[in-house]
């Protein structure tokens, strides 16, 4: 398992964990024994819950092909999940993720980090469904050469929900011959949040950041990796 871990630089905690790998679900290296994992063609649904004080981490790693759908619900209260994704996507590809909170003071904690190299559409849900719940969710994706990336994401605090913490954000690095990128995130309020925020940024190498590195000597593809490995990681 650490070898997983280092091979992909997962940083680890104290957790309950549900790991999935190439979007297979690794029961073998699992322990979240509370949390129950269903899966039906290409549907994953996941059912967060932990039997203490301890956090849930979901992970996955490798590489995802096809339509993928993840549903995660949490029921309890206070508990606390966490999303560590690294995923490659090759071929066409649509990923559907989506996070029900229905557990007071419960909060999911997302951090999705992509390598997109065909034509990738990510389509992401949080639905706030009780009072002080929360759900941030950013996502880091790296659009290669001839790539084409669709990011879309809503996040919804429903009426008689107060005192809720919500945070979608999208980032980007993009090779300079994409095909195209498209980012949309979104929040729709009926209830006055503790807070609500919702982000898109494009990242390249600055000027001072290039010199920098070309003087002390990389050439203009180590300067590339420097650049891309600082971003995802």
């Amino acid at each position: 398992m650490q070898y997983l871990w280092e091979k992909f630089n997962i940083k680890t905690f104290p957790a309950h964990s549900v790991v999935f790998v190439d979007g297979i679900f690794q029961a073998d290296i699992s322990t979240c024994e509370k949390c129950t994992v269903r899966i039906l063609d290409d549907i994953t649904e996941i059912v967060a819950d932990s039997p203490d004080d301890l956090p849930v981490h979901i992970i996955s790693l490798g590489e995802i092909t096809g339509d993928r759908k993840i549903f995660l619900k949490i029921f309890s209260e206070n508990t606390h999940v966490f999303l560590t994704a690294k995923n490659e996507f090759h071929i066409p590809a649509f990923l559907t993720i989506f996070v029900e909170n229905t557990g007071k003071n419960s909060t999911f904690t997302g951090d999705l980090v992509l390598q997109n190299y065909s034509d990738l559409k990510v389509d992401i849900g949080a639905g706030h469904l009780a009072p002080n719940t929360g759900i941030f969710i950013k996502t880091r994706v790296l659009a290669h050469k001839d790539s084409s990336t669709d990011l879309q994401a809503s996040a919804n605090i429903v009426a008689d929900c107060a005192a809720c913490e919500s945070d979608i954000g999208f980032s980007a690095m993009c090779a300079p011959d994409i095909k195209s990128i498209k980012m949309s995130p979104n929040q729709k309020i009926a209830s006055i949040p503790e807070s609500a925020e919702h982000s898109a940024a494009i990242y390249r190498g600055t000027k001072p950041q290039i010199e920098f590195l070309s003087a002390a000597g990389l050439d203009a593809e180590q300067i590339k990796q420097t650049l891309e490995d600082a971003f995802l990681n």
